[in-house]
Order: structure tokens, then sequence, then C-alpha cells
């Protein structure tokens, strides 16, 4: 098909999207928002926004998308009408006449409300409207188009697509996505009808467990400062005063981007809505105030932040799926209450580097684990337990500073005991054999760049068994390897590993086996996302810094003291010594700290089995024993006598560090079950579609590490599915994206 002929098929559609506009707003006035993405610039997202007034500009609307429709660009409206033009934030949105959804996948007869609209936007791909009698309030639509959502996603719908300035492809115009000039498939209407519904109507749609916490909740209403904390205690006991410019400056010209990232800085510190709420209610960008808007539309947006943080860890990875309260509001002011080598380590490192503050975190659970786990235990009904951790520290840009992170807990802990580290790289026999002359000494597998690891652990012969191996020592099991010249026997190992990588690879190499498995649930998976206004610049060293940093040394020089050069004990055998050992320090936990784990414990469960995914039980599992080890070491490093009271209050703190541990596990493991081979797959496909000329074989193969043969079987794989086709793009013979 030649350019001229798909040409000629879009001049003839004006009609058809004359009646399709005029179904969509009815008789409603206000301003359609119609936005424009040049194919060659897909990659950077720089979108043109134009905005007609409806009815009064409609034919010129429908002109400017036909010229627009002949060239190489997407073509998108927002299916609600704006009170005015010029800005496309959804606080300008003042009118809804229908229900939308971006149904993806997700085959159209499975609705539970017929759709008045039906567009296909490319073979096996659907979006779809809901006309209303009478036009509703935003806020009320967005809501019942999440319902729809939400209900659909298991099904192949959008879950994230129901947001109020929402875009919809326009009918009748070329989706390049799925191809060049020639074969791009027109968005086309498979059904239109004035089929009008009233808000009743969606009553059908159950609020799923995934997002009960979030829609249609009424504020709070102890939200009032004689009630609740002010905001400037809000602030100091969750540590935002670097972000005190956001709440007390009022913004110059845009406000919405101020409070929005007010809201988000919020979440991030686990704030609950409640606590948001008050902080952003009262803050001098808030433009809800401004405008004299009711309160509710900022608890509504806090609430769909909470949402969206929600998508993208996958915490709630289905839709039946529940999200806990790990902590009530009264213990989490228990444990902000409470200052600990963690909290102090932590201030101090972020005062030193950029790196994220989850990184410092992590450090400081590396440095007491490895000092403190080689001389405490505590006894279950079904063994000892040795807080051993091992951590994960993900991300997918220097940015996050992954490696400054780790270097300086490593240095600070070198200092303190220079014996911890055992190996930054081994085979399985050098890792072995290094343990063999360990007994009861943590040792530290320190590795910043883990993905090759996995890979090799994934899909190399040779290292079968290297990550059971790996799992026997963390359980502190007793090990015996048979080699050809020699036997290597291992007992009482402490291992640890602190290992780093890049998220996206990362989730890449992870298969079912490694979960399933047990390997993978043993670690703390810790992950952050870069953020450029946090860089700074680089000075000199403040004398401040230091001092902190000796202080911070003899604390940990205390601990190392008390409990690894304890004197030893002797061992006595039918009234004789026979040997000395080292001293053991039993951890006990209170019977309040007994039953509050075990209600962890059963939240953490159940919630993996209400997701129905089979990998989370295990991932689950092991992070409730995480965060029991978590709490022994908090304990013990805040504690110098012959036994280590665990109390309830340095359970919660464990706990309190978990809630973000569980939400970067969730969204690792997301997706577990696909092969190896899918997952290049998958990468190769967004690598095609991304690129505008298209990709060379060649290419790929480097990009991919792909040899002939398995380039041969992948490529012919993603061929039959049509996910990509070979086309001549300037002479020469490239991979492109086909529907």
């Amino acid at each position: 098909m030649s350019f001229s002929v798909f040409k000629d098929l879009v001049e003839q559609t004006e009609e058809q999207r004359r009646n399709f506009f005029k179904l969509t707003f009815g008789s409603a006035t206000g301003y359609i928002c119609v936005c424009y993405l040049p194919h060659t610039d897909s990659k950077h997202k720089k979108m043109r926004k134009v905005f007609f007034e409806y009815p009064k500009d409609l034919e010129e609307m429908l002109e400017n998308i036909s010229a627009h429709s002949e060239q190489l660009v997407h073509a998108y409206f927002c299916p609600s009408l704006y009170g005015k033009p010029g800005d496309k934030h959804k606080e300008f949105i003042s009118t809804c006449t229908n229900i939308w959804a971006d149904l993806d996948e997700c085959d159209p007869r499975n609705m539970l409300v017929t759709p008045s609209l039906i567009t296909q936007t490319s073979p096996g791909r659907y979006q779809a409207l809901w006309l209303l009698e009478d036009p509703v309030e935003p806020r009320l639509a967005e809501e019942i188009a999440m319902k729809i959502a939400y209900y659909h996603a298991d099904q192949g719908a959008d879950k994230s697509g129901w947001d109020l300035s929402q875009l919809l492809r326009i009918p009748y115009t070329p989706n390049f996505k799925y191809g060049d000039p020639t074969e791009a498939p027109l968005v086309t209407i498979l059904h239109a009808e004035r089929k009008l519904y009233r808000v009743s109507d969606f009553d059908r749609y159950p609020l799923v467990p995934a997002i009960q916490k979030y829609v249609n909740q009424p504020i709070p209403k102890a939200v009032r400062y004689e009630d609740q904390e002010t905001p400037v205690e809000l602030m100091n006991r969750f540590g935002l005063w670097e972000h005190e410019y956001l709440w007390s400056e009022e913004p110059e010209e845009d406000w919405s981007s101020p409070l929005w990232k007010l809201v988000n800085i919020c979440v991030e510190a686990n704030m609950s809505p409640t606590e948001a709420f008050i902080i952003c209610d009262s803050a001098a960008c808030n433009k809800y105030r401004r405008d004299d808007r009711p309160e509710d539309d900022l608890w509504h947006d806090i609430n769909k932040c909470f949402m969206k943080k929600n998508e993208v860890t996958k915490i709630a990875p289905t839709i039946s799926a529940t999200i806990p309260d790990l902590l009530t509001s009264e213990e989490v002011k228990i444990v902000q209450g409470r200052t600990t080598f963690i909290e102090r380590y932590i201030e101090w490192a972020s005062s030193l580097t950029d790196a994220a503050t989850q990184y410092h975190q992590s450090g400081a659970f590396i440095i007491l684990t490895s000092i403190l786990s080689g001389n405490i235990k505590l006894f279950t009904n079904f063994g000892a337990i040795i807080p051993n951790l091992w951590f994960m520290i993900l991300g997918n840009t220097t940015l996050t500073r992954k490696t400054t992170a780790m270097n300086l807990a490593m240095k600070l802990l070198y200092e303190v005991d220079e014996r911890a580290l055992l190996a930054t790289d081994g085979s399985l026999e050098g890792i072995l054999v290094g343990m063999r002359d360990r007994p009861r000494q943590p040792s530290i597998f320190l590795r910043d760049e883990f993905t090759g690891l996995l890979e090799a652990i994934a899909h190399k012969e040779y290292m079968a068994g290297f990550a059971e191996q790996l799992t026997k020592l963390y359980d502190g099991e007793p090990l015996r390897r048979l080699l050809r010249k020699e036997t290597i026997d291992i007992r009482d190992p402490i291992f640890i590993m602190y290992v780093g990588g890049i998220k996206s690879k990362t989730q890449m190499m992870i298969t079912e086996e490694l979960v399933m498995g047990g390997f993978l649930p043993r670690f703390v998976i810790v992950t952050a996302e870069p953020d450029p206004s946090k860089v700074r610049d680089i000075g000199p060293p403040q004398e401040k810094d230091y001092e902190v940093r000796d202080s911070l040394k003899n604390e940990l020089m205390d601990l190392h003291n008390h409990y690894v050069q304890s004197q030893d004990v002797d061992i006595v055998k039918d009234g004789l010594k026979v040997g000395t050992e080292r001293k053991t320090y039993e951890a006990i936990l209170t019977r309040d700290a007994w039953k509050r784990y075990n209600e962890y414990e059963r939240t953490l469960t159940q919630t993996a089995m209400d997701a129905g995914l089979d990998y989370l039980t295990p991932v689950y599992d092991r992070l409730a024993k995480s965060t029991l080890k978590a709490a022994i070491l908090i304990a013990a490093s805040m504690q110098r006598s012959n036994e280590i009271v665990v109390g309830i209050d340095d359970l919660l703190h464990a706990i309190y560090y978990a809630r973000g541990w569980r939400a970067y596990s969730s969204e690792i493991v997301n997706g577990i079950g696909k092969t190896y081979d899918e997952r290049i797959i998958d990468k190769m496909y967004q690598a095609v579609v991304k690129s505008e000329l298209g990709i060379g074989r060649g290419e790929l193969m480097t990009m991919y590490h792909l040899d002939s043969k398995r380039a041969d079987l992948l490529f012919k794989t993603m061929e039959q599915r049509k996910m990509m086709t070979l086309q001549d793009v300037d002479g020469e013979r490239r991979y492109k994206t086909k529907g």
C-alpha cells in the first residue's frame, strides 16, 4: 500500500469523526483538548496540545484533525471537557459527559455494562466510552472509570487508564505504533449508539479489594489540628524539612507541580492519607484553597497518589489482592519517637551523598548484622534463628548512587572489623573454601553488579546448584562438598550477601525457580528511582561530618567489644574442661512481641494468598523472618547485657522499615513466570517500538548478546507472533513493529 492510498483512506473520514464527537459530548459546552505526538519524536514524548471550544469550533477541530491524520503523527483527545483552554492539568476539567476506559487487550464483550462507543485502536486492542444521561462531576466520573479499569485489569484492560486527563486515540487516524505509513492500522469505530446511562447503572462494578481503601472514602473527621498533630509536628516526625520550601512558599505561576510533588513526598515518606492531607491542606501551594474549591478535591487527589504508587510498586498485583496497614498510626508514632543506630547512620550518610535514603538504611542494617550475627541467636520451637540479613539494592541509573552508598557502609565497617569482608567475587568452591575457616564469623560477599551472577546462575550449566548452596549458607546449615582433590567441610556458617544491580536487568534475570527455591526471597530488596533535583555539587568535607562519623564508629566499636570481643566460655564435659567457644547471647522476645509478630506474619501470609500468586507466598514468608531478624539487631544495638530482650517497640521498629521492603519486593518479582527468552523478547520488542528507523538483525544480536542459533529462534518467534517484521529502510533490511 502506498502512502497516497493511505492518505485517500483517511480523507473520507471527517463525517464519521463528526458523529463520534457529537455522540461523545452531546449538548454540553466546554473545550476539547486534542493532542498530537509526532511519530518521529514518540521517544521523547513532546506532545502538542490544541484546544477547541465545543460545539462552536467543532468544524475547525475536524479540519485540523483531518490535516494531521495525513501526517506521521499520533492523534489523541481527552474525553472530558475543560472549562478553559491552555493547560491539560485535570484541575481545569469542568464537565464529564461520559465514562471512559482503555480496554487494551480486554474484549469489550466482557463489560458488565455495554459501552455506547467502542473503537479498535489496532488488531486486538480497544477503547470504550459510556455516554451519560446527564453530565457528572469530574471526580465521580473518574472513580467510576477507576472501578471499571481495575475490575477488568486481569482480562487485559489498562489498570492505569482511569485518570481524569486520560487520552484516547481519535477514530480514523493512523496508529503508527503498529506499522509505518504503508501498514499502520486505522483507529476504527466498531460500535456506536446513543445509549445513555445513569451513574447508578455502574453500581454493577464492585470496589475490588485492591482499591477499596482509596475510592469513595470521606475525609476522616479527625483531621482538624486540635485533634491531630500539626503540620510542623508531622514534618518533624517524618523528617521532611529539606522539602519545607514546598510547604511554606507560595508559587509564582505553576501551583499544580509543587502541590503534586509535596503529595508524592508525603506518600514516599510512608505517611497515612490523613497525615498527607494535614500537610498539603495547610501548604502555601494548596491551589484548592486558592480557588475556594472543596477540601474533598484535595482529599481525592491524595488518595489517587497513593493509588498510583500502588500501581507502580505492584503492592496489589491482582484485583483480589488487599493492601493491609502493617502498622497503625499510633505504632508509627512510637517508632518515630525512637532514635537508634539506624537513624543516626542514615542522617549522617545522607549528609555526605545524594544516594537514595533507603540505600543508607540497608547499609546500616548490613553493618549491624556483620557485627552482631555471629554471637546472637533466637531460639524458637522450630530451631535457632541467626540475625544475618541479605540486602540487594537496585536502581536503573548512576544517579541513585548504589555503589557510593555500599562503599560508605563498608568503609565504616572495615574500620571496626576488617575481617568482615569475605570476597567481592569468586566461584562456589572459592566461597566455600573461604567459609571453611570462618565458623561463626560473619562473612560478607560484596558485589555491586550482581546481575551478571544472576544470569550465570540461571543459564550456565557449570553454575547449577550455586543458588541452593548459597541458600544453605544463609540458613547456617553445615555443608560438605566433595571435590576431586579434597573435601570441604563447613560448620556454623554466618554468610551475608550485600549486592547491587540494575533494576530492569535484575527483573529480567529473575526466574520462578530462583523464587520458589527460596534464594531470592532471602534477600531484603531495596529499590530507588533517580531524582536529578537531589544531585549535589561537589565540595570539601565539613568538620561536623568527621565528628558524627567518629561518634558512629565509637558506637560500633562498643558493640563489637561487648558482643564479639567478650571472653570465651569453657566447654565442660563430665566435669572436665575440654575447650572453649565463643560466647552466645540469647535473644528473647517478650510475650507482647511474639503476639504482635505472629499477627504481622499472618497478615503477610493472608495478603499473599489473597493475591492468588504462588510466588508471593515464599517472598512474604521470608520477609516476615527478615523483619524478625531486623528487630533482634535493633534491640541488640541498644543493649549491653548478657541476654537481649526484644520488646514490642523493637519489633514495630523493624516492621516500620519492612513496609518499604514489601513494596520493593512486590515491584521486582512482578511478572514472575516468564521464561528468560520471553523477557528478552519483551525487551527487544520495546527497543524496536522505540526505534524510529527500526533495528537491524546484527544490532539486536549485539544488544542482547545473542548467537546466531538463538537469534534465529527468537526473531522467528516474534515474526510469527506479528510483533515485528523485516522492512526495507533506506536500502537496508531492518526490523520494525507490526500489529
